[in-house]
């Protein structure tokens, strides 16, 4: 969505002219695909959102809901409604949100070191699949393709909470091989992240604060084909 910024321009939520209004960060960095073939990755990341007021709290410090909750959200601290005190933003802040990130990989057969900085702590990371362990490192350098072991064990290191597999060649889209992909995946990356199968059009919702899922059971039945 385009948001209007004060020279009167519209600007797209990444744009640095929004100053503190910037509501995503869009960073890339160069891949391993083939000798001669340059290919992307991309992060796209959130700002970190603004605390949330405890109404309740604000309310028994003679604070009600108001324009004044934006200020405090801010930093600024405000008087109370009849004026005889003042309201602290550490008094009523809720604890901070985390800021969620997606990275995005094209083709590429190994993620050099600055490309594999902006993938750590992603939400969701989309990872090519293209071949398998079977394969071997010889098909990996030719064809300039990764496995599906790989991404799980890149998935793994960077701390990514969620690995959607994506790039399969045409003989790996019935559900057994899909499956296989899943489970080679999943070992290489040892239940460290929630790995999961791509489809064109697909959606995932991220939540408010990202994903956590380090109390929850790992691949679980439930999860496999979603």
């Amino acid at each position: 969505m385009l948001k209007k910024g004060e020279d009167g321009f519209n600007r797209l939520p990444n744009d640095v002219n929004l100053g503190k209004n910037r509501r995503l960060i869009i960073k890339a960095a160069e891949l391993d695909h083939l000798g001669g073939v340059q290919t992307f990755g991309y992060t796209v990341e959130e700002q970190t959102p603004p605390r949330n007021i405890d109404a309740k709290k604000a309310t028994a410090l003679g604070l009600k809901p108001s324009k004044k909750y934006s200020l405090l959200k801010m930093g600024e601290s405000v008087p109370t409604d009849d004026g005889t005190g003042v309201v602290e933003p550490e008094q009523v802040l809720l604890e901070e949100l985390r800021a969620r990130k997606l990275a995005v990989l094209s083709d590429h057969r190994r993620v050099p070191p600055p490309m594999a900085g902006l993938c750590r702590n992603a939400d969701l990371l989309v990872h090519e699949a293209t071949l398998t362990k079977e394969d071997g490192v010889d098909k990996i350098k030719i064809r300039g393709h990764n496995t599906a072991e790989n991404a799980g064990i890149f998935g793994g290191e960077m701390g990514c909470e969620v690995v959607a597999l994506n790039h399969f060649v045409s003989a790996a889209v019935s559900e057994d091989a899909i499956e296989t992909l899943l489970a080679e995946a999943r070992r290489g990356n040892r239940n460290r992240s929630q790995i999961i199968s791509s489809y064109d059009f697909m959606e995932v919702w991220i939540p408010r604060g990202g994903f956590n899922f380090c109390n929850l059971p790992l691949n679980s039945s439930k999860d496999k084909g979603k």
